[in-house]
């Protein structure tokens, strides 16, 4: 018998149900599952055929390996020297969506048994931005290594403030988008658009979950900045876009962030927040990142963020979510 991933797994992000099992594609998108027994199987399909999408497992919440969703392959050994005990198992898509989507289809236990899945996190975020957001480069030994096997968004500030906040957490991330324009100047696929015509009508009619989140971060202007712009432009499509994410989410508190590698928007997009203050709403909040340093922080892939940097920034976004909404300070930090 196929595993039931609706009614046995706790699903992180955005899922939708296929016949034969539940697929994803955002980055950090996660399932988790508990039971009973020594080993565990997984079986993924990588649906675009590439064999660019990786997984992170985790096995009672410690990192034990990270497997490459071969387009030849199908079962994966997660484990096979376990206690005969319950366990918790997490599998977690680290790579954005430009890599590829993947299917989970199945999971199977032989000779133990599938339990009722954990109870979701007591909190929800969204955070929407660009290869900073997804991580891009982040586990990077040299500068150019930038493939996606250095890509690990469980190390990104967007995965890492959502287990600080203790918050189930939904990444709308790709490398190269803006809010006004992407790198190198284009306007398709921009971000902005993205999330609003694309992901919300996804949330709306294909996702297996709701999702509505108390916090929402955007992290966009790095990419608007590497072309010529017209700083207007960016503002009047940012305002845009938080128009309608208060249409959407009333009630959440919205944090508009830039850094870590370039603040030139930080001035215009700051601005822009006091205006929306004065015009009545006293819940969106500028939260800026101080720039890469990289002889004590190190640097990722590209000029990205390094893990060091990465951990830095969730720390400094997890305080200012906690102090503006009267979060108490959970007992763990970050782990992963």
């Amino acid at each position: 018998m196929k595993f039931d991933f609706l009614n046995l797994s706790l699903r992180h992000g955005l899922f939708h149900q296929e016949q034969d099992g539940i697929s994803c594609f955002l980055p950090g998108s996660a399932i988790t599952v508990r039971f009973q027994g020594r080993e565990i199987y997984a079986e993924i399909e990588d649906i675009n055929g590439e064999g660019k999408s990786w997984v992170n497992v985790y096995i009672d919440d410690l990192p034990v390996r990270v497997v490459r969703i071969d387009p030849e392959k199908r079962l994966y050994q997660l484990a096979d020297d376990l206690e005969d005990v319950p366990h918790t198992l997490t599998l977690q898509k680290r790579t954005e969506a430009a890599f590829g989507s993947i299917k989970f289809t199945d999971l199977k236990t032989e000779n133990g048994t599938f339990l009722s899945p954990p109870s979701p996190l007591p909190h929800r975020l969204l955070i929407i931005g660009d290869s900073i957001t997804c991580g891009f480069g982040n586990e990077a030994q040299i500068p150019c290594d930038c493939d996606a096997s250095r890509e690990n968004i469980a190390l990104a500030y967007s995965s890492l403030t959502g287990q600080l906040l203790n918050a189930e957490t939904l990444i709308v991330g790709a490398s190269g988008t803006g809010c006004y324009q992407n790198f190198g100047g284009g306007k398709e696929g921009r971000m902005s658009d993205y999330f609003m015509e694309t992901i919300c009508p996804y949330l709306d009619q294909e996702a297996m979950d709701l999702f509505d989140p108390e916090f929402i971060v955007i992290n966009l202007g790095t990419n608007d900045w590497s072309a010529p712009i017209q700083p207007s432009d960016y503002i009047e499509q940012y305002r845009k876009l938080t128009n309608f994410i208060r249409g959407r989410y009333p009630s959440a508190e919205l944090f508009c962030a830039i850094g870590p590698m370039t603040l030139d928007p930080g001035p215009y997009l700051k601005a822009l927040v006091n205006s929306l203050n004065e015009e009545g709403d006293a819940h969106i909040h500028f939260v800026e990142f101080p720039l890469i340093q990289r002889l004590e922080e190190g640097m990722g892939g590209s000029g990205h963020p390094s893990i060091k940097k990465h951990q830095q920034m969730a720390e400094k976004l997890a305080g200012t979510i906690r102090q503006v909404c009267s979060l108490s300070n959970p007992s763990f930090s970050v782990s992963r």
